[in-house]
């Protein structure tokens, strides 16, 4: 799997919208990556990826991809309905943070086109270990079908959201938040230009004196001292859908949300008439829970198209990128402003600094470019476009030449709508190796490998 070239397709019979890899570990724990996609449909598929490890098998697909779970809204009815709103927006993240990257409850928040919001939430495999658990609150009367599970929210609510924009502030960056902020927040766009913070209902992190009588354990999967593993329940005391805050209302429309990953509480927005914002909070919550008060550090305005991609470089946010309707990638420096959150003694300090536009592709794509994502590395991001391809591109020197490191042309039959990056393998001892994955109108799922 060196290289970059195809190594799996998945075909489907709706368009695809939104695609995610899970950041937890697998139930079987072999190794496999959870792959999530959503789209118009009234379910939104959980798919198994690993590597192929017999020989004997006469498929020569080095990708074993199976179906594992459908996740469906709380009214569900089998056979899907003809007419559905669909999911225009999907986040994942995980909602413990230990030793253990891969450690953790998996969260998946989804957004349908009428603002609706869904949240399901998987315990950790390895957190609760031979314990018994109840799961059959969030299973559906169709609970099996096929052998694939259909599973109901944990949580749901209604918003004034446009239902295209979602994105889950890091729980990784709990630590630097109030003790009285513990649910995970979820960012969603509005039509008349605002971003509204809300409350998810589900617990972002746990303190050692956190318990429950659920019977729910979460803990460092890492550690050998099970009794440092704490007995939780996943869901907080907060009312899901809560608005914690409302910002930058009355500019226009959003078309994307990024968080940034190191520095807390500070988010870009990309909007449609091609401006972008960055906004940040430098205040404390207090016992009423919705004290947040952002407040735009900048205005970047660039460009004059909707800007429908954008994307932090991970893990520490050294550059933003932002992809446009004209097809022009733009980069900036955030570097000044991404350092070591813990030297500042005044939040307001890191988020002010100076962003420089450094660089741009020209003509990154022939159309509307739909998505961007990050690798890992600090130094790859990947896009896609209505031009049917996909494009991995060096954020260095040569960033600005217009030449991407890789280009999949033709990849899809119509838009590409969402791109993600994952690593497949790792266990008993393997290399871990980047995958990429690519959904579009077409409804097909397109696997990659990322050149490792």
């Amino acid at each position: 799997m060196s290289g970059y070239r195809t190594l799996h397709r998945i075909p489907t019979q709706t368009p695809i919208y939104r695609v995610h890899f899970s950041p937890c570990r697998p139930p079987s724990n072999d190794g496999s990556l959870r792959l999530v996609t959503a789209g118009p449909s009234n379910q939104i598929h959980v798919y198994s990826l690993r590597e192929r490890t017999s020989s004997g098998e006469l498929d020569a697909t080095p990708l074993v991809v199976e179906t594992v779970e459908c996740l469906v809204p709380s009214d569900f009815v089998a056979p899907e309905d003809k007419c559905t709103l669909g999911y225009g927006a999907l986040d994942i993240t995980r909602n413990y943070i230990g030793t253990d990257p891969l450690a953790g409850h998996e969260v998946i928040a989804a957004s349908q086109l009428g603002g609706r919001v869904s949240i399901w939430v998987r315990l950790d495999p390895a957190s609760h270990a031979g314990k018994e658990f109840d799961t059959s609150n969030n299973i559906a009367s169709s609970s099996s079908l096929d052998g694939v599970r259909y599973i109901t929210p944990d949580v749901e609510f209604d918003t004034p959201a446009t239902g295209t924009t979602l994105a889950i502030r890091p729980p990784s960056l709990g630590l630097y938040y109030s003790q009285y902020e513990t649910d995970i927040l979820l960012a969603v766009g509005c039509a008349d230009g605002s971003v509204l913070l809300l409350q998810s209902g589900i617990l972002a992190y746990y303190k050692q004196n956190q318990s429950s009588s659920s019977g729910r354990i979460v803990g460092d999967a890492s550690s050998s001292n099970h009794q440092s593993q704490v007995v939780i329940n996943v869901k907080s005391t907060n009312r899901p859908g809560e608005v914690v805050a409302t910002i930058g209302r009355g500019h226009a429309c959003v078309m994307s949300i990024a968080w940034h990953p190191s520095i807390p509480n500070t988010f870009a927005v990309g909007r449609k008439d091609g401006s972008m914002d960055i906004y940040s909070s430098t205040s404390s919550s207090t016992e009423d829970g919705n004290a947040l008060n952002f407040r735009r550090m900048h205005r970047l305005s660039d460009s004059t198209r909707p800007l429908r991609g954008l994307t932090f470089s991970q893990p520490q946010g050294m550059l933003l990128f932002a992809g446009d309707d004209s097809g022009k990638i733009y980069q900036y420096d955030t570097s000044v402003a991404t350092c070591n959150f813990a030297e500042f003694s005044d939040s307001k300090r890191a988020s002010s600094a100076p962003i420089k536009l450094v660089a741009f592709a020209l003509s990154a794509h022939k159309g509307w470019i739909m998505n961007l994502t990050s690798f890992e590395d600090e130094k790859r991001i990947v896009s896609c476009g209505s031009d049917r391809s996909v494009k991995v591109w060096d954020c260095g020197m040569g960033f600005g030449s217009s030449m991407a490191v890789h280009s999949f042309d033709g990849v899809h039959g119509g838009y590409v709508w969402d791109v993600a990056v994952g690593c497949v393998g790792g266990e008993d001892g393997k290399k871990k190796k980047s995958l990429l994955v690519s959904c579009g109108n077409d409804g097909v799922v397109q696997v990659y490998s990322c050149g490792d």
